[in-house]
C-alpha cells in the first residue's frame, strides 16, 4: 500500500457537493484525478523533449495516435 499524508484542502461547497453525488470517498476520488493529471503532466514533458530532440509530430502522426488512444471516430478530430 501506498504511503499517504493526510493534508487539508479548500474546495468550493458546489464542487464538493458534486463529488459527493458521484462517491463517498472524496480522498480516492481528489487521489484519482491528481494521478491522471500527473501522468498527463509527465507525458507532456516526455513528448516535448522528443519534439525539441528530434522534430514536431506531422499530422499523419497525430492523427495515428489519436487513433490509437481514442479509436478510429477520433481521426476525424481537427488538431
Amino acid at each position: 500500500m501506498a504511503r499517504t499524508k493526510k493534508v487539508t484542502i479548500t474546495l468550493p461547497v458546489e464542487l464538493l457537493d458534486s463529488m459527493k453525488s458521484h462517491t463517498e470517498n472524496i480522498s480516492g476520488y481528489l487521489t484519482e484525478l491528481a494521478e491522471r493529471a500527473e501522468r498527463r503532466r509527465l507525458l507532456r514533458e516526455e513528448l516535448d523533449r522528443y519534439q525539441s530532440e528530434f522534430e514536431a509530430f506531422t499530422d499523419s502522426e497525430m492523427a495515428e495516435a489519436r487513433a490509437l488512444l481514442h479509436g478510429a471516430e477520433e481521426t476525424g478530430r481537427a488538431a
